[in-house]
This record gives structure tokens, sequence and C-alpha cells, in this order.
């Protein structure tokens, strides 16, 4: 008697919807059933089933995205399977470019494939061809309900009715149709006016957070969520079709009127360059077109590095001397020069002009009001920069300084102001530590009577930024060390102060302790007050 080879079979089934899939006995029961009493008619031939079922429940046919599908194909390339056994082709595709793809695959691995209702061989070239044209109408059958349900989709929305997808925040979906939830539909006005006042999602976003109107899964709100919600002009009582581009009336709520969501569009619009992309780089340099270096006189324009590390990337922005470049020489003292160190420090400069009263009146207007909510709003300067969001930080910077200057030795800042008061000369050195770049003020020397200032400004501020942080103003640390420009090692570092011993604080503000800078407070890493008393030498 001759041997015959095993030839390990694989039965495939589909389903398009998971209705009915619950079912004692449903259609893959079925397909299953019918597929392995047909392996076992060939058993002679030496044809076995393999135990694991290969089920693919509500997934369509015209994608390759299938979980049982893909675990069939890896089996294949594991030389696990050596026929695939279908009830009919399109389970297994209606796509004709797939199934091409498919077959090579099958042919690569010598597995054999066979429809149990339409005695299709591929071993053969009859077979193969008789394959080719039943997938042909499979996939033409496939386009053709995408077509009906395409124009069943539009005469629905035509008629302004909702069609599925995902249900627009601020509405609830009863009875297949939209119905305005009052709570969310506040969010979303909320949304739209503050993008107006503010021009910024992560601004919007991050009032969001701060405010009682959470996301229906009870998350953080994103800037690209805020976005989605812009862009959706279902909130004006309208439907679109993506395909056609028509829109109609729906016969939905509004939450928003139309001309507000226009001005809404208009902003997005603005925010966006010629080539599709975002405007936000524009606001990573807010000194472009006023920064000179004072030495050649050429404009410092913005230039771009991204830095990955652990996963991670960030963007870093730097200032260059466009004269330099040309220069054979490079004779320029000033090149390159961090972005957040020169805009930190320009911000620091205008904190001691921003409560005159004529700039007072330039920035409010001479609103009475507005001037009260102004000054009680600057009491604190690092902590009114770090609220604005970057937007609003550059816009109040061109509202107020007209050329910013810098040499060797200072700094000019020229403001938007007439008469000699509008000149600010800040006498200054550029350095670096641990990495970072800083300016150096050049102060009077500090006497027994007038200690110096840099390390009890220090502690004040690491106070207000813990402040800020367990007030759950900000998420994170990271999160406020980029509102602030800060690299997160630092800012990390200053973060300790507020846990200083308080005999170290009070004798920085007593100045008895001249010596200790604020680098040497960023190295005592142990929360112990006595250690600390230890390295600084405090008995």
């Amino acid at each position: 008697m001759q041997n015959t080879e095993t030839k390990w079979c694989a039965v495939y089934t589909r389903k398009s919807t998971d209705e009915g899939l619950d079912s004692a006995f449903n259609s893959l029961d079925a397909q299953y059933d019918a597929c392995s009493a047909y392996v076992k008619s060939q058993v002679g031939m030496g044809w076995r089933l393999v135990e694991k079922k290969y089920d693919d429940g509500g997934y369509s046919g015209g994608t390759m995205n299938r979980p049982a599908l893909t675990e069939l194909l890896k089996d294949i390339e594991a030389g696990q399977i050596n026929v695939v056994v279908v009830y009919k082709i399109d389970r297994l595709s209606r796509s004709l470019c797939d199934f091409t793809d498919l077959s090579k695959l099958f042919e690569r691995h010598g597995v054999s494939f066979v429809s149990v209702t339409q005695q299709i061989d591929t071993s053969n070239a009859a077979g193969r061809m008789m394959l080719n044209i039943l997938m042909s109408f499979a996939q033409f059958e496939r386009e053709m309900t995408a077509d009906r349900i395409r124009d069943k989709i539009y005469a629905s929305r035509k008629r302004g009715m909702w069609t599925g997808g995902p249900t627009p925040y601020g509405y609830t979906l009863v009875d297949k149709q939209l119905k305005v939830d009052p709570d969310a539909a506040e969010a979303v006005r909320m949304m739209f006016r503050r993008y107006v006042a503010t021009g910024s999602s992560l601004q919007v976003a991050r009032e969001l957070n701060e405010s009682s109107y959470k996301r229906a899964d009870g998350q953080l709100w994103h800037p690209r969520m805020v976005l989605a919600v812009l862009k959706c002009r279902v909130y004006t009582g309208k439907l679109a079709v993506k395909r056609t581009g028509e829109v109609f009336d729906g016969i939905h709520e509004a939450i928003i009127d139309d001309a507000l969501f226009q001005t809404v569009q208009k902003a997005l619009a603005a925010n966006v360059r010629t080539d599709g992309k975002s405007k936000r780089h524009a606001m990573l340099a807010p000194l472009k077109g006023i920064l000179r270096c004072g030495t050649c006189g050429g404009s410092m324009t913005p230039v771009f590095s991204n830095y990955s590390k652990g996963g991670g990337r960030r963007r870093y922005v730097y200032y260059r001397c466009t004269r330099d470049a040309k220069k054979a020489d490079g004779a320029c003292p000033i090149k390159n020069i961090s972005a957040d160190t020169v805009e930190r420090f320009v911000y620091e400069q205008l904190g001691r002009v921003l409560r005159r009263d004529d700039v007072v009146g330039l920035v409010t207007g001479g609103d009475a009001v507005k001037r009260a909510d102004f000054m009680e709003a600057t009491k604190d300067m690092d902590d009114f920069w770090a609220r604005m969001n970057p937007g609003e930080r550059e816009r109040l910077l061109r509202l107020l300084v007209r050329d910013v200057r810098i040499w060797p030795d200072k700094v000019v800042i020229v403001l938007a102001l007439e008469g000699d008061d509008g000149r600010i000369e800040i006498p200054c050195r550029l350095q670096t530590n641990l990495g970072r770049q800083h300016f150096v003020v050049d102060e009077p020397e500090p006497t027994p009577d007038t200690p110096a200032l840099a390390v009890p400004k220090a502690l004040r501020q690491a106070r207000r930024w813990l402040e800020l942080l367990t007030s759950g103003t900000y998420r994170d640390k990271k999160q406020l060390a980029d509102a602030l420009s800060f690299n997160g090692s630092y800012f990390g570092k200053m973060l300790r102060f507020p846990f200083l011993s308080p005999i170290i604080v009070d004798k920085i503000r007593n100045g008895e302790l001249p010596d200790v800078s604020v680098t040497k407070l960023m190295t005592l890493t142990s929360p112990l007050w006595a250690e600390q008393h230890k390295e600084l030498g405090i008995e």
C-alpha cells in the first residue's frame, strides 16, 4: 500500500458583521462545519484538520487587517499549514489586489487553496483562471455595495439626519439623533470663545483642564482634541459631505452660531503656512525681526535643532548672527545664543517697566477695570509670565519692544515708547554654566548692608513654582518647565530649594552666607538638614 503524505488543513471563516455571532450556531460555525466535512472527505489523500480555528467575525473582506487572517499567515510562514480551506473565496478576500498578494504568499510556501462550494483547484491553469474571474466579481460586488452605502449616507445627510460615527462632544445620541448635552455644550462654546481671544489651542486645553469641563472619559484635554472640536461644522447645526464638499442643514440643534464658527476658521487658517504646516514654529521665536547683534548690526535669526534621547524628542531654538556667517575670520563675538536664555532675560527686564503709568495705559487702553486687573496680575512678574501662553507673551512683547541689541558687555532694549525713557540699557555678560547659557548682570558689589540678590531671588522663584505645582495649575514638573522655557534638569534642582533648612534660608536672607551661590545650593542633594548644614560649613 502506497504511503500518502500528510497535509495539514486550516479552515478560515469570516463574517462582515457581528450580527448573530452570539447565537449558539452562527454563520462562522456553518462555514466551519462545511469546510471540515470536506477535509474529512479527503482523508484518503492524507488531509488532516488542524485543531486551531481561524475565525474573523465582524471584519470586512476589503481589508487585510484581520486578527485571525494575520495568525493564519504567520502559521503558513512557519510551515505549519499545507492547505487553506474556505467556504467561498470572498471569505478570504474581496479585493483582487489583496488576493493576488495572498496567492503569491501561498505559492511561495507551497500552500494549496480550496473553496468547497466553488470547486476551485489552484494546482492547474484552468483553476487559477477561474479563481481570478471569481475574484474580479467579488471585488465588483464589494465596490457596488460601497457605492450603495455612500449613496444612502448622502441621501440621509441631505435630509439633515445623523449618519453615525463617533458622537461629537457636546451631544448625546438619542434614537439615532443628536441631542444637546447642556454641560458639554457650554464647554464647546467656551472653546470657541477662548480660541478667538487667545489664538492658542494649548491655552484653551489648559483652561479646560483647570475648569470643571471634563471629557466624557474623564481624561485631560489635549490641544489636538480642542482643534478637532473647533473644526467640526456639526456644532453650527449643519452636516457636511466630505466626498462632495456640500453642506446641508441638520435636524439637530446648533450649539454655536455660524458667525463664531467662521471667525474661528479664519483664526485657524492664519496659523497655517502656505505649505499647510502649522505656524507654531513662529511662536518659538518671538524675538525674530527684533533681536540684533550690537557689534555687527546684523539681525539674529532663529535656527532650530532636534534632539532625541530615551525615545523622546525635543526642539531647541537658537538665535544666530547672520553677518557672522559671512565673515571669513568669524570675528563676531555674538555667534549663537539660546532662545530661552535671551527671551527670559528680555521678559525679566520688561517686568521692571510693565507697571509704569505710560506702559499700563498702552496695554490696557485706558480702561479702569482692565488697569486694576493688570496691576493685580503683575504683582508677581514670574507668575505673570508663567501663566501666559506663548502667543500672548509674543503679542505683549511686540507691543512693548521695538528693538533688542546684544553686545559682549551689555544689552539694550528699545521700547515702542516715545522719549528718552523708552530705552533700557543693562550692563551684563553672557556666560555658560553647567552647559547652560545665562546673563550675568554687572551690579554693584554687595556691601555688608546690601547682600547679594541672586540667591534670595532663586529661593522666591522656587517657592512660587512649587505653589503652581501643588495648586494643580500645571500637571507636572515637565509641563511647568516647558511653560517657563527651563531645562528640565536645571528646573528639577531648583525645586529642591523650598525644602532647604530654615536656618540656611534665614542666613541667606540676612546676608550671612555671601559666598553661597545658586550653583552651590543645587549641589545640596540630601533632604536631611544636618547634612545640608555640614556641606555649607554651618555649625
